[in-house]
């Protein structure tokens, strides 16, 4: 099958007449990429698909717990009038019996006086085909399956679903249940227990079948309350991803507006302050140092030449009491000699060699002093130039380091304070978030409650069914005395036991390729050989059981969250593969929530060779001007989806995001 176009009218956000061409211009151009804002229409686009084929079983992305008949009301574009109505047109071509036909299936409806009319219109080659259109559901449940349609038509938070794992196995049984044509199996099976208990209920009479009949109606209400309650949980669950949605995306802007600032405003300015205040301590702390010693710090050099100073002084103290010593010990001498008659030659000698010594003596003393310092003093002097003053320097330094550390903080938090938003500038997107939060916190709860309800509901459905089955076992040789009656029960109940060994033995049967082609994508998406070397899945529970490279189970909490959400890419991809059925694939939000990494390896090894016809719903953030250009050689056809906000509409127009576009 290949998508050709889709027409639409007055439907959802697309106001008037629209029509997309869908068929890629090459065979080697598979993609068709789709860009809009959120709000703009992408969702809307897949919904279109699947309603345009499903009808009443078309899993609508913003039906919730609508009846099918208010959700095509409300589906009608508020531009239009509700008599005028809306309708969907998809024109798929397939090959039937080795020759190709052109199909167009067109879906109409409208409010009339007596409620919203909807019809459906199919034509072949131009014909219209009037038994095919009464007999739609059955042709497209034969060819596409409503159980596996989200095999080929899924959107981001289905991935997020699977790769969470909370209802992968669901997911995948009741996928390879569709695949595999074993909900019929089911079905057969639950049509033989219904025909077993008619037939022994017929022998019942007077009492025994009152009893008999008041059980089953107590299981078939009890099952039937037990479907209403799992139904409504579905939708809770359908709600609940959604308003989360709409939570990411509000919390998103609300960032990008500077609401992280907004609400850290307090605790910004708390900061603020307790960092002046430190700052200010550590101020005053120098300013203690800097009355103490630490000016001294300026002088260092000045300080050792007072030290040598005074030493010299000292020195020169002690030269000038010893010349003094000296000149009265020489005088002492000369008289002396004198007096002992001591030739004339020798005294001149004598007193000229110690006149002499004198000098040199003289000459040491002869310098001024200017400091006058006590013998201490040099000492003193010493000690706080080596000891003192290295500690203030470190001191003095440390705390320099601490003061410029603390005003790199200051100033960030005061660039932070600085781009704080106005209050009255964030208040309408921080109330829009909290009510987003709060609807939400209110739909877990009612979920959480639903939950409750469906497992005491569950509990009481099984309860009566035993009761059921005891109120059949009642008396079954006598009402099994009948021949036909008995050859009835004995066969239907080897039947099912036949159906549910077929069932089984389908599932393994099967299980191996699907196992493979799943680890194949797998392997394919992500390029780690080693990373997960076995993939099996539980033919009873459908649980997923990974094996790593050392021959491990892995835990599939062991994945990243970029890991786990290309194993569930991997996981629906193989099973697309395993059906067999050449269909195209529709990805809405196809990026999600994924890292760089994992984004490039989707559009590498995935995007390009998913199907023949590939049509991407995205965001400009997610296929980006970077990620266009990957994707260039694959891509057919673009379109930008834009919401004319005067006119209330969107607005498809050819081309993708202009500001990527350029990049070319």
């Amino acid at each position: 099958m290949t998508f050709d176009s889709i027409v639409l009218e007055n439907f959802g956000v697309y106001g008037g007449r629209q029509e997309i061409v869908l068929l890629p211009d090459k065979a080697n151009k598979p993609i068709i990429l789709f860009g809009g804002m959120n709000g703009g229409g992408k969702t809307t686009l897949l919904d279109a698909v699947q309603l345009a084929f499903y009808g009443t079983k078309a899993r609508c992305s913003n039906r919730g717990k609508l009846s099918y008949r208010d959700f095509l009301r409300q589906a009608i574009h508020r531009g239009a009038a509700p008599a005028e109505g809306a309708s969907i047109e998809v024109r798929f071509n397939r090959s039937v019996d080795g020759e190709m036909k052109f199909y167009n299936v067109i879906r109409s409806w409208r409010e009339t006086g007596r409620g919203v009319e909807d019809h459906l219109e199919v034509t072949c080659d131009g014909e219209t085909d009037t038994l095919l259109g009464e007999h739609w559901d059955e042709y497209i449940e034969s060819y596409i399956p409503s159980g596996i349609a989200h095999l080929f038509f899924f959107d981001a938070e289905q991935i997020k679903e699977l790769a969470d794992g909370d209802h992968a196995a669901e997911i995948l049984g009741t996928a390879i249940h569709s695949l595999l044509g074993l909900d019929l199996v089911e079905r057969l099976g639950t049509d033989l227990l219904a025909l077993e208990r008619r037939k022994r209920a017929e022998g019942k009479t007077g009492e025994e079948a009152r009893s008999l009949k008041e059980s089953e109606e107590e299981a078939i209400r009890m099952e039937r309350l037990l479907d209403e309650a799992t139904q409504q949980k579905g939708h809770l669950d359908i709600e609940v991803a959604q308003i989360l949605k709409k939570v990411v995306e509000c919390e998103a802007k609300f960032k990008a507006e500077g609401g992280d600032l907004f609400r850290r405003r307090k605790e910004l300015e708390d900061e603020q302050h307790r960092l002046e205040k430190e700052i200010a301590d550590k101020e005053t702390l120098l300013r203690d140092l800097a009355a103490g010693a630490a000016p001294l710090l300026l002088v260092t050099e000045l300080l050792e030449q007072t030290e040598k100073q005074a030493r010299r002084e000292i020195e020169e103290s002690k030269s000038e009491v010893l010349l003094s010593a000296l000149e009265e010990r020489d005088r002492s001498v000369m008289e002396i000699l004198r007096r002992d008659k001591m030739p004339s030659g020798y005294l001149m000698r004598i007193e000229a060699v110690l006149r002499e010594d004198r000098e040199q003596l003289q000459g040491l003393v002869a310098e001024p002093c200017f400091l006058d310092a006590d013998d201490h003093f040099a000492a003193e002097l010493r000690h706080s130039r080596t000891g003192i003053l290295p500690e203030v320097a470190k001191r003095v330094r440390s705390e320099l380091a601490i003061v410029k550390k603390l005003r790199e903080q200051l100033t960030r938090i005061e660039t932070q304070l600085a781009q704080v938003p106005d209050g009255d500038a964030i208040a309408a997107r921080q109330q829009e978030l909290e009510g987003l939060q709060k609807q939400y916190q209110q739909k877990l709860a009612e979920l959480g409650a639903q939950e409750a309800k469906v497992n005491v509901l569950f509990k009481q459905a099984q309860a009566a069914k035993a009761a059921h089955e005891r109120e059949l076992g009642k008396d079954v040789d006598q009402q099994e005395t009948h021949e036909d009656q008995e050859r009835i029960l004995k066969y239907s109940a080897k039947v099912r036991g036949t159906l549910e060994q077929f069932r089984m033995a389908t599932i393994r049967k099967h299980a191996e390729k699907i196992e493979r082609l799943m680890l194949e994508c797998f392997t394919q998406l992500l390029r780690k050989t080693n990373l997960v070397t076995g993939l099996k899945i539980d033919p009873e529970t459908y649980r997923i059981e990974l094996t790593g490279g050392d021959g491990k189970l892995l835990a599939m909490d062991r994945l990243s969250a970029g890991e786990r959400q290309l194993l569930a890419t991997a996981l629906l991809w193989g099973l697309a593969r395993a059906s067999g059925r050449p269909l195209p694939t529709i990805i809405d939000t196809p990026l999600g929530r994924l890292d760089s990494s994992h984004r490039r390896h989707l559009i590498e090894r995935y995007f390009p060779v998913a199907s023949h016809q590939v049509i991407l719903l995205s965001t400009d953030e997610e296929i980006n001007a970077t990620h266009l250009d990957r994707l260039r050689p694959a891509i057919g056809r673009t379109y930008q989806l834009e919401f004319d906000d005067k006119a209330r509409s969107t607005i498809i127009k050819p081309g993708y995001f202009a500001n990527h576009e350029t990049t070319r």
